[in-house]
């Protein structure tokens, strides 16, 4: 007699059946690796369970990037800014920050002009430069500046008044006029009690001696008008010019004036020429300041360019201003 399965039964033997076939293949599958005569058959590994479907990996789908922006380019004729620390070697660290070496030179020769380089930078500093440019080829140094750590800030332009070019500090418009040394020299004697070299004896010292070659050019150490030339005692040939705000120079031991009384004279005018005349034991220039009266001593006198009054200051503010906008300020 033949048995007949209900249907759900007989698709439950398929299954199991084709389980059944399945434990047979997984277990070929994981001797499959053991050598003819092995004793111990090796452990299966995951590696050799394969699926017999392949699933593709897609790449994830990222939103579309926008393109990167086109930087315009630089104007060929846009001035040139650079700016850095001064650190320890203000030469190199202009070299260092890409500063040409012909506007380099012209940058030291400039604050040079406006502070005493070896006593008034510190490594904190920084120093700024606007050079100019024409259809991409660097000009002259148009602006010089240096941002100090603890003391004022500079910011020279080339400025020309009359015939004569100069750096001028924008922080001195405005301001009093400063004093100018007459002579590039060095100083052999300075001012208040000293003994004398010719006369022997202790005596109070009026003023500074600047050592300078015979003929040196003497200049007026502000504007002012000359109230004496001429030989003077002890000093020999001198000029003496009274200044504004109850200030008095005099200027001692010339070999030849150049100056007349009662003529006006501006700052940096060659008044006389170096010598030795009167009580003097080389050539020297003997310099004298007097304040209401009274002598001060000339090198605690502020030492600053000739600042620009009225409407030249406010010329010299706009053309400043103009140079720092296209330098990129």
């Amino acid at each position: 007699m033949q048995l007949t399965l209900p249907a759900r039964e007989h698709r439950g033997s398929l299954l199991a059946a084709a389980a059944a076939t399945a434990a047979i293949a997984i277990g070929l599958t994981a001797f499959a690796g053991t050598r003819s005569g092995s004793a111990q058959p090796q452990p299966l590994q995951a590696a050799a369970v394969t699926s017999a479907i392949a699933v593709p990996i897609r790449a994830p789908i990222l939103p579309p990037q926008a393109a990167p922006a086109v930087q315009p380019a630089q104007d060929p004729n846009q001035p040139l800014r650079i700016t850095g620390t001064v650190g320890t070697d203000l030469t190199q660290s202009l070299k260092a920050a890409g500063v040409p070496e012909d506007q380099g030179r012209a940058y030291v020769r400039a604050i040079g002009s406006a502070i005493n380089l070896n006593t008034g930078l510190s490594v904190a500093d920084r120093f700024d430069l606007i050079i100019d440019r024409e259809n991409g080829r660097l000009g002259e140094l148009v602006y010089a500046g240096l941002a100090r750590a603890g003391r004022s800030d500079l910011e020279l332009m080339q400025w020309t008044d009359g015939n004569r070019t100069r750096w001028v500090d924008a922080q001195t418009l405005g301001a009093e006029q400063g004093m100018e040394m007459p002579v590039a020299g060095r100083v052999t004697s300075g001012f208040g009690e000293r003994f004398h070299p010719i006369l022997h004896t202790m005596r109070m010292h009026d003023g500074v001696d600047l050592a300078a070659a015979w003929g040196t050019p003497i200049v007026a150490a502000a504007d002012g008008r000359v109230a004496s030339a001429g030989w003077r005692g002890g000093y020999g040939r001198a000029v003496e010019i009274v200044h504004a705000g109850g200030i008095e120079t005099l200027y001692g031991h010339m070999s030849r004036i150049a100056a007349q009384p009662g003529e006006a004279v501006r700052q940096g005018q060659v008044i006389g020429y170096v010598g030795a005349s009167g009580l003097a034991t080389g050539p020297h220039l003997h310099y004298e300041v007097h304040k209401d009266g009274r002598l001060v001593n000339p090198l605690s006198v502020n030492m600053v360019q000739s600042p620009i009054q009225g409407e030249e200051a406010h010329a010299f503010n706009a053309r400043l201003r103009g140079i720092l906008m296209a330098g990129g300020a």
